[in-house]
């Protein structure tokens, strides 16, 4: 009988519950699981159990047990084989798609666990662990299954047939037994997961026969790379796992990987082939058994990102740390969708005029209880993801709102806010701001300054970034160099960058009374500013005296304490009413 009809009659509601787990933790739109069998696929879906006879050609599934490993894409309408896929051009529109395979009790990949989505992200601000789990809680579930069809008296904890080693079924009481020994004499495990890399290419580019030869040799140079009372296992595809009674030395690692990267001579052909390994040490991640397989399984994707052929240990810190950051994510993330977030206004003082030129908007996360919280507490956290770019769409459309209720009050200010330059290198950010600022009067456009950080510019994108922002500088807006003097290319950045204003780094500002290489480092870039005919701004002023120097020194803007905090856009404009009318 077709596998994919066998596994029909598991029990629904569990595979349900590991979906709606997948779903749930990272916020899709829909959780997949499906088997491949002979003639088609099965799919279990929100919508209950479907049959397709999608073509491999057009199977998202296909395509991950292709890959043997974690497949992603960040959105289908980039990606050359699935652009025209009729579920992406048509009903339902997936746009994201993330599957892991699903190994049946031989090791044998037969179906994926799936994420799809009807909106791009970035894989960087997933991470794919849960994923995992919830994968192998399902090969648990149908090993359960074949299990009671299988003949009387077969078990699971046998060898592999192939390659002579215990499988996946005996690795994990393998594992149960030696983490407990090594708990009662308080001694130390090492786990290793081993990933060929490559070795898909094998099989299809000669035959399975010839993937199989490669396997046996595989296993045979692993057991003598480690010591007779360490456990080699073979978990299917093109995966082993090494248990060991101690910490694995990069001594160690580096013997398996050589041993991996001889080359092996088939019937016909040689074959070159690398490895990717992840270890993590018990008592250092004092995890259970399953756990630290887990977390060996993400070490090794960690060595594959890094460049494959390869090995990297598991960092029980780095890894709470990544949870800390995926959980603010999350928080910011439902803090965008319910309008938490929002600007506070810092007013900027005209020193020739003497009067209030604008503000500066500052993010703020207004949290329900009322406490509010500043931007260093939340945005270093999602940094260079997709969060970051729709967060800068919601600043622009903020700064956009508050300069119309400006316009309409007949007031005369402007309004600046940040933009990360790695937004410019974003289509998605481009485009908005182009669509948002063309449907504006041109005097409303001409209040809008964009503060780009020089310090954070990536140098290898700056000819991409200076072309993205030149166009949306024909729109009309204004542009300010933030920072200025912090990073490593100023000069070049006064080239690059069409700046009407350059602002000047509240560190130097604030320490030019008391240091004089800060007040040499501000009288040049206020000089500077004059050469290139650009505006200079001063944050940072803290007090009269270091307003009258710089009134000295022939600055144009300042802001600061001295004047105000960044305020709520009511109170803002009602401190600049008071300020105009004490002048």
């Amino acid at each position: 009988m077709d596998q994919t009809r066998q596994i029909d009659t598991l029990t629904e509601q569990r595979l349900d519950r590991v979906r709606w787990i997948a779903k749930q933790h990272y916020k899709v739109t829909d959780a997949w699981f499906t088997l491949v069998g002979s003639d088609r696929q099965w799919c279990r879906n929100s919508e209950g159990s479907v049959s397709t006879d999608i073509p491999d050609a057009l199977s998202f599934t296909h395509h991950t047990l292709r890959h043997n490993e974690l497949f992603v894409i960040e959105d289908a309408l980039r990606h050359p084989e699935f652009a025209n896929h009729p579920q992406v051009v048509g009903s339902p529109h997936w746009r994201f798609f993330a599957g892991v395979p699903i190994r049946d009790i031989e090791g044998g990949s037969i179906g994926t666990l799936c994420l799809v989505h009807t909106s791009p992200i970035p894989s960087g601000t997933l991470n794919f662990e849960m994923l995992h789990v919830l994968a192998h809680q399902i090969e648990d579930e149908i090993g359960r299954h074949l299990l009671i069809q299988r003949p009387p008296g077969l078990k699971l904890d046998q060898l592999d047939a192939l390659t002579g080693l215990p499988d996946r079924g005996l690795l994990q009481r393998l594992m149960r037994e030696e983490l407990a020994l090594a708990r009662q004499s308080q001694g130390n495990l090492s786990v290793c997961l081993i990933n060929l890399d490559g070795f898909n290419s094998i099989n299809e580019s000669h035959d399975t026969a010839a993937g199989d030869a490669v396997l046996k040799v595989i296993a045979d140079r692993l057991r003598d790379a480690v010591r007779r009372k360490d456990v080699v296992t073979y978990l299917g595809g093109d995966e082993f796992a090494i248990i060991l009674r101690d910490v694995l030395q990069p001594a160690i690692c580096r013997r398996i990987l050589d041993q991996i990267r001889t080359p092996i001579q088939t019937e016909e052909h040689v074959h070159s082939l690398t490895a990717s390994m992840g270890i993590t040490c018990y008592p250092d991640d004092e995890a259970d058994a399953d756990a630290l397989l887990h977390h060996a399984y993400q070490a090794m994707y960690s060595a594959k990102e890094a460049g494959k052929n390869g090995y990297c240990y598991f960092d029980p810190k780095l890894h709470h740390s990544r949870r800390e950051r995926l959980a603010i994510a999350r928080d910011v993330r439902l803090a965008l969708s319910q309008q938490q977030l929002e600007l506070f206004y810092q007013p900027a003082i005209d020193y020739h005029l003497d009067t209030v030129t604008g503000f500066e908007g500052l993010l703020r996360w207004r949290l329900p209880s009322g406490k509010i919280l500043p931007p260093g507490r939340f945005l270093p956290q999602i940094e260079h993801t997709w969060l970051d770019i729709e967060i800068g769409k919601y600043v622009i459309d903020k700064a956009v709102t508050a300069i119309e209720e400006i316009m309409r009050r007949g007031l005369p200010y402007s309004v600046s806010v940040n933009v990360n330059p790695s937004s410019f290198l974003d289509s998605g950010f481009v485009d908005h701001l182009h669509r948002t600022l063309a449907h504006h009067d041109q005097s409303l456009v001409e209040r809008l300054t964009l503060e780009i950080l020089e310090s954070a510019s990536p140098q290898e994108d700056m000819d991409t970034i200076a072309a993205n922002i030149q166009a949306c500088l024909q729109l009309g807006l204004q542009l300010s160099l933030d920072d200025f003097g912090t990073g490593q290319s100023s000069l070049s950045y006064l080239r690059t960058f069409p700046t009407q204003k350059i602002k000047i780094d509240r560190s130097f500002v604030m320490g030019m009374l008391d240091n004089p290489e800060d007040e040499a480092i501000v009288a040049a870039v206020i000089g500077l500013s004059k050469s290139f005919n650009r505006q200079s701004i001063a944050e940072g002023v803290e007090n009269v005296s270091i307003e009258a120097h710089l009134k000295d020194l022939g600055c144009d803007i300042g802001q600061g304490f001295y004047y105000s905090p960044a305020l709520p856009f009511e109170e803002a404009l009602q401190w600049a009413d008071n300020y105009q009318r004490q002048r």
